[in-house]
């Protein structure tokens, strides 16, 4: 008699389900509503996010999560033909208590996330000013763009949390680029 043993090492999540994705399982894109702007302009920066992936998870549902203080989850860039980047800088403050410091983990992430399911997306927009204290110059640049995931770390218990949400959290980032071209705000 032959007896077969196997023993397999599962992390202890619920359902058997990992609380992270890599930003592999989407698609990024980007659109701008011209081509060409004057320095100084706003750039609206039109988004989709796609599951490209064979399962549900959860993207980020804006720029910015509720949580005061976090880094974005969309943010973008310039590069000019000579590979230097100009990229805005964000702060802010967080005065007084916030109500969301006692919401649970996964009550700020129903908040903060948007269920994919497999094939589907959601699009949305955020801006990108053109002003770099006189920095930028009339030309050819390159918009680029990232989509960041949860890319924070979690003790055991927030691990436990996200995994009994059903589907996986995405991770890591996903980047996006559209040429444009600058002009001189004073033609």
């Amino acid at each position: 008699m032959i007896a077969l043993t196997f023993l397999l090492a599962v992390p202890a999540t619920a359902h058997g389900q990992q609380p992270f994705v890599h930003a592999s399982d989407v698609s990024f894109s980007i659109a701008t509503d011209l081509r060409t702007y004057q320095v100084g302009d706003q750039i609206i920066i039109h988004y989709t996010i796609r599951n490209v992936s064979n399962g549900a998870l959860y993207v980020p549902a804006a720029q910015w999560e509720i949580k005061c203080g976090n880094n974005p989850h969309l943010w973008s860039r310039l590069e000019d033909r000579s590979g230097n980047h100009y990229e805005p800088g964000f702060g802010g403050s967080c005065l007084g208590p916030n109500p969301v410091d006692r919401m649970s983990l996964s009550e700020r992430m129903r908040k903060d996330a948007l269920l994919l399911k497999p094939k589907e997306a959601v699009t949305g927009s955020f801006t990108l000013s053109t002003v770099f204290d006189g920095a930028l110059k009339p030309g050819a640049y390159r918009l680029e763009a990232v989509l960041y995931g949860w890319n924070q770390r979690y003790d055991n218990s927030q691990l436990s949390e996200l995994a009994w949400m059903g589907a996986p959290f995405l991770i890591g980032e996903s980047n996006a680029a559209l040429p444009i071209e600058l002009r001189d705000s004073a033609k």
